[in-house]
């Protein structure tokens, strides 16, 4: 099977650069298209005016890329093309990809939520909701997106299910010593504000590494022992191996149920005190893999009791990485099933 894989891979920490290695662990043959390669023409001003135009494909060079990416296409002639947030690519291309002479299955991947409560970020979804009758198959994070995407003309889905990248997250083969007793990595957003608040004023020591704190809260100037800029990659994974307690909390925004915590911290052996959520539910057993909440006061609770107990705490990190072996929440494991549906259901007789 042949695959072009196109995506935005600028970041070294973009979640699209783990979906790339996990589809250069099978036997496909990957060829890249980087979309970060096409800046747009506008410099830095690209993303302000494309926000008060409401013009999505102001943010890069949608012209010279969609050209380019035609050409490889014809010389790769691929089985698969797997295109990544398509929120700036013009129907004229896709269609023009739809007619290589491989006959592709073009695929859609996008986890954030067009319908979810950003209402400030619809603008960006334009585009998107142009050509998403054009691909073969989405796959979604969620199953409500399936209803949204069918009202747009959309037909075939597949839940993506994600899983922990291992060239990352994995554990130490000696515990580090803990040096935050309580992190939590993240944007402010969606409330997260009130909730970092109730925990610093109940005395519990949460660091928080992240971008907007300064911008959109005072905490950082009232705590500025607890505020520490983002980290990724190597850093971040070193944050998860010197927390006893790693706070997971999933985006209400997009309406989430999971996020890629979910997988990170339990796949670095570490404790992951997260949102109640069905998904986290039938992921890992309450109490035992993992720790939940709904409630601040109950996270509060949640929290003085494991900090008293970091015997417990490791304990638990233990069993939610045995989890994740025995059950195979890779994220090549993810792929490899994905890769076996789609040559199974689209290339039964001429795909290796």
């Amino acid at each position: 099977m042949k695959i072009l894989f196109v995506a935005n891979l600028k970041n070294p920490s973009a979640s699209g650069r783990q979906r790339l290695w996990a589809l250069q662990q099978s036997n496909a043959t990957i060829s890249v298209f980087d979309k970060s390669r096409y800046p747009s023409k506008l410099g830095r001003f690209s993303g302000p005016l494309a926000k008060i135009l409401k013009q999505p494909s102001l943010m890069n060079d949608d012209k010279s890329s969609g050209k380019e990416l035609v050409a490889l296409a014809k010389q790769v002639n691929p089985d698969v093309i797997w295109i990544e947030w398509a929120t700036n690519l013009r129907p004229k291309i896709l269609n023009e990809l739809r007619l290589l002479a491989s006959h592709p299955l073009l695929i859609s991947f996008q986890d954030d939520n067009p319908w979810g409560e950003r209402h400030g970020d619809k603008w960006m979804w334009k585009n998107y909701f142009n050509v998403a009758p054009l691909f073969d198959l989405h796959l979604i994070k969620r199953e409500s997106d399936i209803m949204n995407l069918t009202q747009l003309g959309a037909k075939e889905f597949r839940l993506w299910k994600h899983g922990v990248y291992s060239p990352l997250f994995r554990p130490l083969a000696e515990p580090a010593i803990k040096k935050y007793p309580v992190s939590f990595v993240g944007t402010c957003i969606d409330g997260r504000v009130e909730l970092i608040e109730y925990l610093l004023i109940n005395n519990i020591d949460i660091h928080v590494f992240g971008n907007r704190w300064s911008q959109r809260s005072n905490l950082p100037k009232r705590y500025p022992a607890n505020f520490h800029p983002p980290v990724e990659g190597e850093e971040y994974a070193s944050v998860i191996h010197h927390s006893q307690v790693c706070l997971g909390l999933v985006s209400h925004s997009n309406k989430d149920e999971w996020t890629m915590r979910t997988y990170e911290v339990p796949g670095s052996a570490g404790l992951l005190l997260a949102e109640r959520t069905s998904v986290h539910q039938t992921l890992f057993e309450e109490g035992k893999e993992m720790a939940f909440f709904l409630t601040k006061d109950e996270c509060v609770e949640k929290l003085h009791n494991l900090l008293a107990d970091p015997k417990l705490c490791f304990d638990m990190g233990r069993q939610a990485y045995q989890k994740c072996k025995d059950s195979r929440f890779t994220l090549e494991e993810e792929m490899q099933h994905l890769l076996n549906e789609i040559k199974t259901k689209y290339y039964p007789s001429r795909v290796n």
